[in-house]
């Protein structure tokens, strides 16, 4: 069972998510009453009505938390993810080896492997902690596939365009087979000239599977313009906007976001919390910005219950994560305070321990 304490809050520092830990009294009468979450209206009631303090409930930090085993829900996730990390990777090299796409039995793989996964009850949080091998491109065509899959239900696109999604999240990166080893593997940032050589992926991607008459016009595109940018900085084409296929677009947010959360051999993850303010960033110029909302606007949800490590050295449980997009979260430490990291500019999320 939780145990709690009641702790006298100044209303300056109250904010939303908190829990009402006594009753407060207007006039003699009860108008808000002891266990109600507060919001950011209420708050503001409280604030009009002349109120200067009140008590709030904290729950004292279960440590259980951060080192509770895995659930059977996620382990069965990670066992899933894992088999089919080894099938793609067979898949891959057989493109490298016999320089044509299966494309028969990768659609059945996507069909049956990964959108279960992008159907997965807490899927984002699964990615985020499963372990990863050195194999960075299949992991990545895996992930990526599963949030395009993810995000055109966000979308509102049909069960055939979302499978169709998925497929193109799995083969966005196929023409990675037909890049040098010696580059693809590099365990250092690429060069000028080696980065001109591995933006020809794209172009080889879709030389692979253009004239498959399993593969869509969509598919196709979206694996070669998933570089594009909206205003014309991408690659191959450098087309902007309008000119963009619109699987293309959801691609391009999916590939991006599990880039920046991912180990790379020249730089570690980044949180979610930072790639999620990089992201608005880039909103308006590069990505689709209708797209990226509804996608940044979805992922924030779970990252409510997760556990984060602060730049000061503190564990603490994301409690609350704000009205607009850009907004950092609140979050709750172990002794019991709320931090709202959006006035603590000084304290900043540095990991994820446990989504």
């Amino acid at each position: 069972m939780a145990s709690y304490i009641n702790k006298n809050y100044l209303i300056s520092d109250v904010v939303p998510a908190m829990i009402l830990g006594k009753d407060v009294h207007i006039n003699g009468r009860v108008a808000l009453s002891e266990g109600l979450q507060l919001t950011a209206s209420l708050i503001n009631r409280l604030k009009l009505w002349g109120i200067t303090s009140l008590f709030i409930r904290e729950e004292l930090f279960d440590i259980q938390a951060i080192t509770s085993p895995t659930s059977n829900i996620q382990q069965q996730f990670f066992d899933t993810y894992a088999n089919t990390v080894n099938i793609i990777k067979n898949a891959f090299e057989n493109i490298r080896f016999f320089n044509e796409v299966a494309i028969k039995d990768l659609t059945l793989i996507a069909n049956s492997h990964i959108t279960p996964l992008s159907n997965a009850v807490g899927v984002i949080n699964h990615l985020h902690m499963v372990r990863r091998q050195d194999d960075y491109t299949f992991h990545h065509s895996i992930n990526v596939a599963v949030i395009s899959g993810i995000l055109g239900r966000w979308l509102g696109y049909s069960e055939k365009d979302i499978n169709e999604l998925v497929l193109t999240g799995l083969l966005h990166d196929s023409g990675k087979t037909k890049i040098p080893l010696t580059i693809l593997n590099k365990p250092a940032k690429l060069t000028k000239s080696e980065m001109e050589i591995m933006k020809l992926h794209s172009v080889h991607g879709y030389m692979l599977i253009r004239a498959l008459p399993e593969v869509s016009q969509q598919v196709s595109y979206g694996v070669l313009q998933h570089h594009e940018r909206f205003d014309g900085s991408g690659y191959p084409l450098k087309i902007k906007a309008d000119k963009i296929q619109p699987f293309a677009r959801i691609i391009a947010v999916a590939d991006i976001y599990d880039a920046m959360t991912s180990d790379r051999v020249y730089r570690s993850k980044l949180t979610p919390f930072t790639v999620v303010e990089l992201m608005v960033e880039e909103m308006y110029e590069k990505l689709d910005p209708r797209i990226c909302s509804v996608f940044l606007n979805n992922v924030r949800d779970y990252f409510i219950g997760n556990i984060v490590k602060l730049s000061d050295g503190r564990e603490a449980e994301v409690v609350h994560m704000g009205h607009f997009i850009a907004t950092r979260p609140t979050v709750r430490v172990i002794e019991g305070e709320f931090i709202d990291l959006e006035k603590r500019q000084d304290i900043s999320i540095t990991a994820l321990i446990k989504a």
